[in-house]
């Protein structure tokens, strides 16, 4: 028989769980509300519904790299022509890496929130122009392969995102973005980290593998084809990645940029020189002889 003292813990202990699983209940709600409306390109939407759970629930870290990606896919769908000057946008990226350590601070395992830091830095970089960058090429490479060891399992509903498809594919990027050049002395002692496009083929074919469809994965793994048979002297992997490139045009098309990745899909098939330094916000200047000059 219970004493009335355990009967009155065991209450307490009741009085003060509800509440709690109350709150989280509420916070599923508005994190299912925002995907909903992330999924339907209302990032705006889905800020409030974020907003609403980074005060109900902010120690969940799935709020604040979802918060990034909204901004993140409301910069992408804009067109080169059409975006805010650089100063603009690198002061956007930089608040969405804060936001990004913001979230691995409550939770140092999500892996999608060290992703999405990867993300801003990258288009922080492309941005500024890559031989401009160069000094941050070792920190983005590693937080890029520390996501990818920490594999998240994340899938949106029409796989228009995946965050292990999403991480090798930004690493098919880095390693044809970044040049080669910079792998011999004294350069890979200075930055630490230097491209490898065969390195960034079998990421961009790994990507593929997890969503064949996603126009952004075969874009980019038609790019790296092109780049490296260009500098290998690949023929191949030339003809390859312009088959994949006309192929696409055929894909459906389930993210705003896809109509943008499209057009320079058959901008590349005319001009396959851009490959090697295209990066879908501008395209980057790579070149030994430029950065001796800067």
């Amino acid at each position: 028989m219970r004493s009335g003292f355990d009967l009155f813990f065991i209450m307490l202990m009741l009085m003060l769980a509800a509440p709690a699983q109350a709150d989280d209940s509420a916070c599923n709600e508005l994190i299912v509300k925002a995907e909903q409306a992330w999924a339907a390109y209302h990032y705006d939407g889905s800020d409030r519904f974020l907003d609403q759970a980074m005060k109900a629930c902010p120690e969940r870290s799935e709020i604040y790299w979802r918060k990034i990606r909204n901004e993140y896919d409301r910069i992408e769908a804009i067109p080169r022509e059409k975006k805010p000057d650089k100063e603009a946008l690198i002061k956007r990226y930089r608040a969405m890496e804060e936001l990004a350590d913001t979230g691995a601070a409550k939770d140092e395992t999500d892996g999608n929130c060290l992703f999405w830091k990867g993300v801003a830095m990258g288009r922080r970089g492309t941005t500024q122009g890559i031989l401009k960058s160069l000094a941050e090429v070792d920190d983005l490479e590693t937080v890029l392969l520390k996501a990818e060891k920490m594999k998240p399992e994340y899938r949106s509903e029409k796989g228009s995102a995946n965050a292990q498809g999403d991480i090798y594919t930004a690493l098919g990027q880095f390693y044809r973005v970044v040049p080669e050049w910079l792998c011999v002395f004294p350069f890979k002692q200075m930055f630490g980290a230097c491209g490898d496009l065969e390195n960034s083929v079998a990421y961009q074919r790994k990507a593929v593998q997890r969503e064949p469809k996603r126009i952004e994965y075969a874009k980019e793994m038609a790019i790296s084809l092109m780049c490296y048979g260009q500098k290998k002297d690949k023929p191949e992997a030339v003809a390859e990645g312009k088959k994949i490139l006309t192929e696409l045009q055929t894909y459906p098309e389930i993210k705003p940029s896809d109509s943008i990745d499209k057009q320079h899909a058959r901008m590349l098939v005319q001009d396959p020189s851009q490959a090697c330094g295209y990066s879908r916000d501008a395209q980057q200047e790579q070149s030994r002889d430029a950065y001796k000059d800067k």
